[in-house]
C-alpha cells in the first residue's frame, strides 16, 4: 500500500513537460545550436555527442547524452525509430529529466540518424544484418552502464528503456539475448514494429491485391528474389531502394504537414516543423568538420529503405515474435504503448474504409508474451496501453497526448524499480 501511494504522488506530482507546442521549435533549435556540454555551466540539460566503435568491424556508432548528472529516480535509455537522430529526443529527454531520470542516453542507430552512412548514397535507409542492430544496442548499453559507473552512480540506481517504432524491435531483439542478465528494471515500448502496416509506406488503396503485395509476406517473396536471386545478374539490387517511386531519395523542400492526417505521424505541426528544419536548413557544417573526419556523413537526414533492410526486418520480426524468442525476455516488465491511430501499426481491411483501426497485432503480441512469462513462472510480464486518438509518433504528438505518456510511462517504471 505504501509502494503504491508512493506511485500515485509521484505522477500527481509530475512536473508539466518542459516545453510546449508554442515553445519546441524555437528553443530546441536554440539549444542545439548552442551545443553545450557538461564542461559549461547552464540551466539546461548538456548535450553530448558520443562515439562508439564496433569491435567487430570498426563502425563508429554515434550517441547522445542528455544531462550530467544521475537522477534521483533512475537513468533512461532510449532507442529511436527507423529515420529518427538522438537529437530529435531532446524534448523527450528534458521531461523525463525534469522527473527526475538523468541522464538519458539516446542511440543513433547504424546507417541513420548521428551516425554515418553505410552506402555511398547517404538517402539510403540501409543495413546488412538485423542484428548488426542488435549488437550494436549491445555494446551501446554497455557503454551507459560504464558512464554511469564513471559519474559515481549508485550500483542500486534503476535504468529504464524506452523506445519508438524500430527502436522497439531493436529492445525486443535485445531482451531475448541478454534475457535475465538484462541490467533494466523495466522497458516502455511506445509504437513498438511488432508486425508492420507495409501498405501505409506506399500510399496506394487498401485493395486486396495490394494488402498482400504488401503484406509481410508479400515483403518477404520480393526481398528473397532481389536479394536472393535476381543479384544473380544484377549485384546493386539489394542494395537499392525497396520502393524508390514512392520512398526512395529524400528530397529537401517536399515536408509539408497535413492536419489530422495519419501518414504525418503526428497531429503536433510545432513537431513536425522541427525535423523539417532540422534536414533542411540547419547547419550541420560544424559538426561535421569537427567530428566526421573521413566518415560518410552529410547532416541527418534519410530517405527509404533498401530491399535489404526490408527483407532483413521482415525475417527479424518473424524470429522476434517466435515463442521460444518470447521466452528469452520474461525477465523485464514490458509496457507496450499504441496509439489508436497508428497507421504504422494497425491492420488495414480491403474495402472497409470506415471500419475502426485493429491493434490486434500489438494485443497479441502481448498476450503472447505473458503465456511465456507464466509457463516460466514469472507472472505477467507484458501490459498493453492504447493512448486514444494518437498516432505513431507519440513522444513527438500534441501536448495532451505527449503529457498522457510521459506519466503513464513514468508510472509504469516506478512500478517496477527493483
Amino acid at each position: 500500500m505504501r509502494h503504491f501511494l508512493f506511485v500515485l504522488l509521484a505522477i500527481l506530482a509530475a512536473p508539466v513537460s518542459a516545453l510546449d507546442e508554442a515553445t519546441v521549435f524555437d528553443k530546441t533549435v536554440a539549444y542545439l545550436t548552442r551545443d553545450a556540454d557538461c564542461s559549461e555551466a547552464t540551466t539546461e540539460p548538456g548535450w553530448e555527442r558520443r562515439v562508439l566503435t564496433m569491435p567487430r568491424d570498426g563502425y563508429r556508432l554515434r550517441y547522445s547524452r542528455f544531462g550530467c548528472a544521475p537522477g534521483a529516480k533512475g537513468a533512461l535509455v532510449i532507442a529511436p525509430g527507423r529515420s529518427e537522430p538522438s537529437y530529435e529526443y531532446v524534448e523527450t529527454a528534458m521531461d523525463f529529466i525534469a522527473r527526475g531520470f538523468a541522464p538519458v542516453y539516446v542511440i543513433d542507430h547504424r546507417g541513420q540518424g548521428l551516425s554515418p552512412r553505410l552506402l555511398a548514397d547517404p538517402d539510403k535507409s540501409h543495413v546488412e544484418d538485423f542484428g548488426d542492430y542488435i549488437a550494436d544496442f549491445t555494446q551501446f548499453v554497455a557503454a551507459v552502464e560504464a558512464d554511469l559507473s564513471a559519474l559515481g552512480a549508485s550500483p542500486d540506481l534503476p535504468l529504464f528503456l524506452t523506445s519508438n517504432s524500430m527502436g522497439g524491435a531493436i529492445a525486443i531483439g535485445y531482451l531475448q539475448k541478454v534475457g535475465g542478465d538484462t541490467p533494466f528494471a523495466a522497458a516502455a515500448l511506445v509504437s513498438a514494429m511488432i508486425h508492420v502496416n507495409y501498405i501505409s509506406y506506399t500510399g496506394k488503396r487498401a485493395r486486396w491485391l495490394n494488402l498482400r503485395i504488401y503484406s509481410e509476406s508479400g515483403v518477404a517473396v520480393q526481398g528473397w528474389w532481389r536479394c536472393a536471386v535476381a543479384w544473380l545478374w544484377n549485384d546493386d539490387l539489394c542494395h537499392d531502394y525497396a520502393s524508390a517511386r514512392t520512398f526512395g531519395p529524400y528530397q529537401p523542400g517536399t515536408r509539408s504537414f497535413e492536419q489530422d492526417a495519419e501518414a504525418m505521424m503526428t497531429r503536433s505541426r510545432a513537431r513536425y516543423a522541427l525535423r523539417t528544419h532540422m534536414w533542411d536548413h540547419f547547419d550541420w557544417s560544424g559538426i561535421r568538420k569537427a567530428e566526421y573526419a573521413g566518415e560518410n556523413w552529410q547532416g541527418p537526414q534519410i530517405g527509404g529503405t533498401t530491399n535489404s533492410w526490408a527483407r532483413g526486418s521482415v525475417r527479424f520480426l518473424r524470429e522476434m515474435r517466435a515463442p521460444d524468442s518470447l521466452a528469452r525476455m520474461v525477465d523485464t516488465p514490458v509496457l507496450l504503448l499504441s496509439g489508436t491511430r497508428d497507421l504504422r501499426a494497425y491492420r488495414q481491411y480491403p474495402g472497409v474504409f470506415d471500419a475502426p483501426p485493429d491493434l490486434s497485432r500489438h494485443t497479441g503480441f502481448c498476450d503472447d508474451l505473458n503465456a511465456a512469462s507464466l509457463a516460466a513462472d514469472k507472472g505477467y510480464a507484458c501490459q498493453f496501453s492504447a493512448i486514444n486518438g494518437a498516432f505513431h509518433e507519440i513522444y513527438k504528438e500534441r501536448d495532451a497526448t505527449r503529457n498522457t505518456a510521459l506519466d503513464m510511462v513514468e508510472g509504469f517504471f516506478l512500478r517496477h524499480v527493483r
